[in-house]
C-alpha cells in the first residue's frame, strides 16, 4: 500500500514539475519573441526623473512613518 502511494505521489509531483517547467519556457520564449519584434517598449528609465528629486509631503510622510516601523527614529530640528 505504502508503495503504491508513493508512486501516485512521485507520478503527481514529477507531472506538476513538468508542467511548470513547460510554462516557465512558454514565458520565456513569448518574452524573446517580443523583444525580437519589437514590441518589448521597456527601458527601465523613469518617466519623469526630475521628479524623482523633488518629494511632496505625503511621500515624505510616508517615507516618516516606514522608516518608524522599521525601528528608525527621525531626529527633529531643535
Amino acid at each position: 500500500m505504502v508503495v503504491a502511494t508513493e508512486l501516485i505521489l512521485s507520478l503527481v509531483m514529477g507531472g506538476i514539475s513538468i508542467f511548470l517547467i513547460r510554462t516557465i519556457l512558454v514565458i520565456r520564449n513569448r518574452r524573446f519573441r517580443l523583444a525580437l519584434e519589437g514590441e518589448d517598449d521597456y527601458s527601465g528609465d523613469a518617466k519623469d526623473p526630475a521628479a524623482l528629486s523633488n518629494p511632496d509631503s505625503d511621500a515624505l510622510e510616508d517615507m516618516d512613518s516606514l522608516l518608524e516601523r522599521a525601528g528608525f527614529s527621525v531626529l527633529e530640528d531643535e
